[in-house]
């Protein structure tokens, strides 16, 4: 039986999404195994109504699973690491994707100036068809430019 396979480009996006409080938990799992929700807040540092909704949401992404246990004074559910959470947890431990938000952010931010670019190019554009009475043409441009404005703004989550 061979191991399951991961889409890699999901174990990145949940990676990405963890906390750091999420990420010191699946760590913890992983260093010194299951765990009760007391024995979690301890290794993590925290009172344990701080890592209780961390730990519900990494079992809603199948991160961790809970099992059941009886007469616990400390927590009536075990806590342990899923292979997905193991998974996403190399993914996080890895140094090139420490640096790929630095990459994908400079990529972004590259592709943005291209843009902006481009749509300083068609307003000069616009401007030189208004000169030359065009008009209809000059507005044509103005639309396209307006348009890639609103699309930088709106990717940005700004306003120009």
């Amino acid at each position: 039986m061979s191991a399951p396979q991961f889409d890699l480009n999901a174990l990145y996006e949940t990676a990405r999404r963890l906390t750091p409080l999420q990420q010191r938990l699946l760590q913890s799992l992983k260093d010194k195994g299951p765990g009760l929700l007391l024995e979690l807040a301890v290794r993590a540092l925290e009172f344990p109504e701080e890592v209780q909704g961390p730990l519900r949401e990494l079992q809603t992404m199948g991160l961790v699973e809970t099992q059941s246990v009886a007469g616990g004074q400390f927590g009536a559910e075990l806590f342990t690491l899923t292979a997905p959470g193991e998974r996403v947890l190399q993914v996080s431990n890895d140094p090139s994707f420490q640096r790929a938000p630095v990459v994908a952010d400079a990529a972004l931010s590259a592709a943005h100036e291209a843009r902006r670019q481009e749509a300083e190019l068609l307003r000069q554009m616009g401007d030189v068809a208004k000169e030359a009475g065009d008009l209809a043409k000059a507005l044509e441009y103005y639309e396209k430019a307006l348009e890639i404005t609103r699309e930088l703004s709106a990717a940005t989550g700004g306003s120009k």
